[in-house]
């Protein structure tokens, strides 16, 4: 019987992953783990085969992630994976997908990684630099997908959050809107999308000199509609002329989420309040789905820019992070109104 990687790690005492990395010389591990790793594949006569067409190919892993927090953007996510396996494929890259938690463990991770004898790896969504600068040390290149919290580090391709925010508030002062909410929620595993989000719209606000008070700003748990229900009637039952006109929502999922509220209070969009959401994961194509004026992310253009910067990486060996911004687009659909 032939001897596998599995046989000389476990005669070696090592992981299957150093053995790996040792025999296909990646990775920065110490000589004396590598000379007892040739010696112990000498040992069993370990030869290394001719490889089939599918071994011979670059393949890219893309590292998927399924938590039941962050359910509501696989739509969005499943296209942008689509399309980014598409360009991998016309290039003759293999690719192969690995669903992924939070909760699992770097080892976990890594392992499936180096076992699959991925060139790459891209990241979708899911972040931990842990993990990340493992595999950068095992010279396979992550890019990660949607996730800004690692741009320093890691070669990243997201929206531009800051800016899709200002345009989101510009497009409501132009509207005549000058008495604004402001309705996030903590987004799960992405606080610099929470932060950019935020300053994004805060600076159109200072730059059109428009008020914004402190209680305008809602931080809403989203499991507790009895809370969001009392946030919302506390400003929109004021006096006319002291309430607000239009609110920002994060995202369009917390938007959704709280058009029922506001309908049980007696509003509705855009009679009474105008409504925009600064990030599109909802599949506006499913009829249950209410129409929200949002900024919107192509997901084709995802995938498509993820790919090429893969490309460049793997074939000029890019040493220096790279970092790409997508400009998000309004897409109207008729939650916003004029005011005069």
């Amino acid at each position: 019987m032939k001897p596998t990687l599995q046989d000389i790690a476990h005669l070696a005492g090592v992981s299957l992953s150093t053995v790996s990395l040792v025999l296909s010389h990646k990775g920065k591990i110490s000589a004396s783990v590598r000379e007892k790793v040739r010696a112990t594949a000498k040992e069993l006569g370990y030869k290394k085969y001719p490889a089939t067409p599918a071994e011979k190919a670059f393949k890219i892993v893309i590292l998927f992630h399924f938590d039941h927090n962050l359910a509501h953007t696989w739509n969005m996510l499943r296209q942008v994976t689509v399309e980014l396996q598409s360009h991998l494929e016309k290039n003759n890259y293999l690719t192969l997908l690995i669903p992924i938690t939070y909760d699992m463990q770097d080892d976990e991770i890594f392992n499936k990684v180096i076992a699959s004898g991925a060139t790459a790896v891209f990241s979708m969504h899911f972040g931990r630099e842990s993990l990340f600068a493992r595999l950068e040390d095992a010279s396979i290149p992550v890019a990660v997908i949607i996730n800004s919290q690692f741009q320093s580090k890691f070669h990243t391709i997201c929206a531009d959050n800051f800016q899709g925010s200002y345009d989101a508030a510009s497009h409501l002062i132009n509207l005549g809107h000058r008495n604004i909410i402001y309705a996030e929620f903590d987004i799960y595993q992405l606080p610099m999308t929470l932060s950019d989000r935020f300053l994004g719209f805060y600076k159109a606000i200072q730059e059109f000199g428009v008020t914004f008070p402190e209680e305008n700003r809602l931080h809403l748990d989203i499991q507790d509609s009895e809370g969001i229900k009392n946030s919302f009637r506390s400003l929109l039952t004021k006096p006319q002329g002291e309430r607000p006109t239009a609110v920002f929502f994060i995202d369009d999922y917390l938007s959704a989420h709280c058009l029922a509220i506001l309908k049980d209070l007696g509003f509705s969009s855009p009679a009474d309040i105008s409504i925009i959401a600064a990030g599109e994961v909802l599949d506006y194509n499913e009829p249950f789905v209410a129409p929200i004026t949002t900024m919107r992310t192509n997901p084709a253009l995802l995938g498509k820019f993820s790919a090429e910067m893969i490309f460049n990486i793997l074939e000029s060996a890019q040493e220096s992070n790279h970092v790409l911004k997508i400009k998000q687009q309004l897409i109207e659909r008729g939650s916003c109104r004029k005011i005069c």
